[in-house]
């Protein structure tokens, strides 16, 4: 649950050529999984090897903001447009409060590049929504504001893509606290959130307006609380909704998540996913605490992220959901526990961002003795198995049994934010082609310079750098001679961990030796490291390691797929008499 009450690859390698032998135990290897249709086993689903389908953990140099955050965005061609709260964009690297560039609320860059485009609105309250027309000529903001570049503004406008200018003739206006979602169909603009009224008269929490004049449209569909995310149907007939809500037009079978006809706004009874997933309450102190913070969709799939405050029965899903396009019918659920936030698909790839501390029925880390936090994941966008028993229930749902994605092993390191109140990393993805972009309220990424907005590809610029975390001193293992009877020296040593690869390969290097003495390949996770144990059966009496007046020294390489090494301390054998 949150902490908030707001959204909360062994393979043994024959060793041929090379003298030696090495033996690993404590994780199956189950290899690089291609993020495309598979058979769905009756078992776990496997944790996978990042593929040429899964961008690595580098992040890449990008336009950042200065003390604030990036609650949602959205991509037309190469460009990003990213809204919040912030007064500054900052040159890329930069440091905090250098390199400034003002941008109220709202800023545009090229994801190719990251540079900060001259797209430069004024609005003056925080934007929450953000959504492009269909034919990429403009894009529309929803939030708490009432003036962008200084005309009214109540709430929602749109903006030319390439200039910012105020669109003509689209000037509706929204009243209540403000607008959370958008989604765009057609001729139609769709609006969610919390208010009462549009252009004058009575709605609840959504509403729709003519693109071309902003005059409101018929459709009224209403909800008790905050709609928080919209996206439409990749299937064509239905928007679909999220937010805190127990019910949509008095269906009360749609709790946190449903659908409604885009047209003529009547409930969806048919659309499935809203029977499974039923996150929202409007009763008593339970009421608000939990809901659906974002949807995505792609081709063939609509997409969810879900966080709950409270106990099973006000929420059932913290974690992620796959739906079918057009009939709603769950394609698979990742009960990862933590609230979770941002939600993209390739279309072979999920990513999400959260604060996941548990997540074991996925193949991910399970819950530690000392809680650790993690704040994104990348799913498979079929499923690949079906979900274990929760541990944590009956605090949380169990959804043994239910399909579910395999999760790639790609664990980027975050540093969370404190602008927004809820002390998260990310809140929101979108991307193009190679690239994906994350924006939030994070200080930085693998300890390096990226604030608020960062960009991860699977060709990052000069390739794949980020290699095995452990070395020298902080990796380190033990020697001892052979059984009685036997030659040689065995080395044994906790298996190293790379942030986005699982398989890692390993060299045990002796010092009189050019080459490896054994070598093997392995799967460890930072949360499971088993012990790697490495035979040198090259140190007989006829070799310097046993005849030397000095000692012989021993190290391992770890070195990941794309040739990123880590070493550890010298192991040093006295010579033997």
């Amino acid at each position: 649950m949150g902490n908030n009450s707001a959204p909360k690859r062994a393979r043994k390698a024959a060793i041929g050529a090379v003298v030696g032998v090495l033996v690993v135990s404590g994780l199956v290897s189950f290899g690089g999984g291609a993020a495309v249709a598979a058979e769905v086993s009756s078992s776990p689903p496997p944790l996978l090897q990042r593929d040429e389908n899964v961008v690595t953990s580098d992040p890449i140099p990008t336009v950042q903001i200065d003390n604030g955050y990036v609650w949602a965005q959205t991509t037309i061609g190469s460009t990003v447009y990213a809204v919040g709260k912030f007064d500054n964009a900052r040159e890329p690297k930069a440091a905090p409060g250098t390199a400034l560039t003002a941008r109220s609320n709202v800023l545009a860059y090229d994801i190719q590049t990251g540079a900060l485009l001259p797209f430069a609105p004024k609005v003056n309250g925080v934007i929450k929504a953000v959504a492009a027309s269909p034919d990429g000529s403009r894009i529309y903001i929803g939030g708490s504001f009432n003036s962008v570049n200084g005309k009214d503004r109540w709430n929602i406008a749109a903006l030319d893509a390439k200039t910012g200018e105020l669109v003509p003739g689209f000037i509706p206006s929204i009243g209540g606290s403000g607008v959370y979602a958008l989604a765009t169909s057609g001729t139609s603009v769709y609006a969610g959130g919390l208010f009462t009224q549009a252009n004058g008269t009575a709605r609840k929490n959504l509403t729709a307006f003519n693109a071309s004049d902003g005059v409101l449209l018929p459709w009224a569909p209403t909800t008790d609380l905050q709609v928080d995310a919209m996206v439409m149907d990749p299937a064509g007939a239905d928007t679909i909704i999220g937010g805190r809500f127990s019910q949509v037009s008095g269906d009360t079978t749609m709790r946190g998540l449903g659908a409604v006809d885009k047209t003529t706004g009547t409930v969806d009874t048919a659309w499935l996913a809203s029977d499974s997933i039923q996150n929202g309450s409007n009763s008593g102190t339970a009421s608000g605490k939990a809901g659906i913070f974002a949807l995505t969709a792609d081709a063939t799939g609509v997409y969810g992220t879900g966080w709950v405050y409270a106990a099973a029965e006000v929420g059932n899903l913290e974690g992620t959901f796959a739906a079918e396009a057009g009939t709603g019918k769950i394609r698979w659920v990742a009960d990862c526990i933590g609230d979770h936030y941002g939600v993209y698909s390739t279309g072979k790839v999920v990513y999400t961002t959260s604060h996941t501390h548990s997540c074991g029925t996925v193949g991910l880390h399970p819950e530690q003795t000392e809680r650790v936090h993690r704040y994104s994941e990348a799913f498979t966008a079929d499923a690949r198995g079906t979900l274990v028993h929760q541990p944590a229930a009956p605090n949380y749902k169990d959804w043994v049994g239910t399909p579910a994605p395999s999760a790639y092993n790609w664990t980027p390191d975050w540093a969370v934010g404190v602008t927004s109140g809820l002390g998260q990393a990310g809140l929101s993805i979108t991307g193009t082609g190679d690239m994906i972009s994350i924006g939030g309220e994070f200080r930085s990424v693998n300890n390096g310079q990226f604030e608020g907005i960062v960009r991860f590809s699977t060709t990052p610029p000069g390739g794949a750098k980020d290699g095995p975390r452990l070395s020298g001193d902080s990796w380190t293992g033990s020697v001892a001679p052979n059984a009685e009877g036997t030659e040689g020296v065995t080395i044994t040593l906790p298996a190293n961990w790379d942030r986005d690869d699982l398989t890692l390969t390993y060299e045990l290097h002796r010092s009189d030796s050019t080459t490896p003495v054994a070598t093997t390949t392995a799967d460890a996770t930072w949360w499971n490291r088993p012990e790697i144990t490495l035979v040198d059966t090259t140190a007989t009496s006829d070799t310097s390691a046993a005849t030397s007046a000095t000692s012989v020294e021993y190290t391992v390489v770890a070195k990941d797929g794309d040739g990123n090494t880590a070493t550890s301390s010298g192991i040093a054998v006295a010579p033997l008499d």
